[in-house]
């Protein structure tokens, strides 16, 4: 893939978006925030490949995947009105088929489009399977790390402008106050995924996002992001607002040692 490809694949991609725009050419909330979202995606996959110093090939496949990662979002929301992939679609598999629909990638090798569905077809399972190759787990990481960074992003910004509260979706309109899971808890204490099954409070949703930094941020590069932009802190703040449970603590303090450790 050359860069010229991928800057007509993104054009091509804010095309596809912008069919999803209203009368007066605004894109619904939600689906703005989506795009928003990719492009931080993008911009956070960059900043892990520079870290890691991938070679400039790498670097524009990787980018390409980062940008298509959530081309099933747009179709998603506007069928279903949800992000919960549980209460629609996998947003995953859908953005593969829109892909291969909208032949984006069909003047690529076989070998990089081949890489590229796969990369966006993994980005949303609890794990990379083991039996996924080598390269294909490489962009796969990458993806899934630069999709939580920028999810750290996304919260940070609901939580301080109000958007949470004005689109509650954002955090799947789970209920406010409330003590966390006691699943969730010992999943997150014992460095384990949690299953989205377990969610049924905010703070569940958030100690989620706490469970990632304890070896669900793939790249040394990721990880010491999140530390810099103290995305451990503000969760801990907030969740303490949520809820008064000792699981809160003791999910932040085995993210703490985690993240210590890996300096």
């Amino acid at each position: 893939m050359t860069s010229d490809f991928l800057f007509h694949l993104t054009h091509q991609y804010r095309a596809y978006v912008d069919t999803f725009r209203e009368a007066d050419g605004a894109l619904p909330e939600m689906l703005r925030l989506k795009l928003e979202h990719t492009l931080g995606v993008v911009r956070d996959a960059r900043c892990i490949m520079a870290g890691e110093a991938w070679d400039d090939a790498a670097r524009v496949l990787g980018e390409a995947c980062a940008l298509l990662h959530d081309a099933g979002r747009y179709e998603q929301f506007k069928e279903f009105g949800t992000f919960q992939d549980s209460r629609s679609v996998d947003h995953a598999a859908r953005g593969v088929r829109i892909i291969r629909e909208q032949r984006w990638l069909e003047d690529l090798p076989a070998d990089e489009r081949n890489l590229v569905l796969a990369t966006v077809a993994l980005h949303n399972r609890r794990t990379v399977p083991v039996a996924a190759s080598a390269r294909v787990a490489r962009f796969a990481h990458l993806v899934r790390d630069a999709d939580k960074l920028d999810i750290f992003r996304v919260m940070e910004q609901a939580i301080a402008d109000g958007s949470l509260e004005r689109n509650p979706e954002i955090a799947w309109g789970l209920q406010v106050k409330g003590a966390p899971s006691p699943d969730v808890v010992e999943a997150i204490r014992q460095g384990h995924s949690v299953s989205y099954a377990w969610i049924g409070t905010l703070a569940d949703f958030i100690l989620i996002q706490v469970g990632w930094l304890i070896g669900g941020l793939h790249y040394a590069t990721a990880c010491r992001l999140a530390a810099e932009r103290k995305v451990l802190d503000f969760r801990e703040a907030f969740l303490k607002t949520l809820s008064d449970d000792t699981g809160v603590a003791v999910c932040c303090q085995a993210a703490r040692a985690y993240l210590a450790a890996r300096k």
